[in-house]
């Protein structure tokens, strides 16, 4: 470590924790885990999307869209460690990696659900004369073999639908 660090490290030591500093932003860029922010005229590279630098599955990342206003704070007490507390704009939220893929569109999927549903509820098939040979005799006419005798029930998305997490 360099002697310049060690007496920024002494100095910050000495003086306590830093005082919380709150800024508005508009987002320029995002690059993985941070983004560039403008603040008035000043553009800011490395804002961190997450409270920590770590990379870890269990995290969640929250990016911006960009233009959007965001606010961000500093860890440092200067801009040195800025991070994203809000947005106004959510172009994506990364949940624990990303590895189980999207949230499901709840309604969508019960009403493909439901349409397969109807199908098998009503489904039957029709066996073409001489298609049959039970023993020996070969069946002569069409046979219709009815529909299912249980039929198999409508879902309702509140029955699936955790909602907790909306989107």
């Amino acid at each position: 470590m360099s002697s310049e660090r060690r007496l920024i490290d002494a100095l910050r030591r000495s003086m306590g924790p830093a005082p919380l500093t709150i800024y508005q932003g508009i987002v320029v860029s995002v690059d993985g885990t941070t983004c560039t922010c403008r603040f008035g005229r000043v553009e800011i590279e490395g804002v961190r999307l997450r409270a920590s630098l770590t990379e870890r599955d269990r995290q969640m990342l929250v990016v911006p869209k960009i233009g959007s206003a965001v606010v961000v704070g500093s860890l440092s007490g200067d801009l040195s460690e800025l991070v994203v507390l809000q947005v106004d704009e959510v172009e994506s939220i990364v949940f624990n990696g990303g590895h189980l893929g999207g949230l499901i569109n709840i309604e969508e999927l019960v009403s493909r659900l439901n349409a397969i549903i109807d199908a098998f509820n009503g489904h039957t098939h029709t066996i073409a004369p001489a298609g049959l040979t039970v023993e020996g005799n070969t069946n002569v006419v069409p046979v219709t073999v009815p529909a299912v005798s249980k039929k198999a029930e409508h879902i309702k998305a509140e029955e699936m639908e955790d909602k907790t997490i909306l989107h």
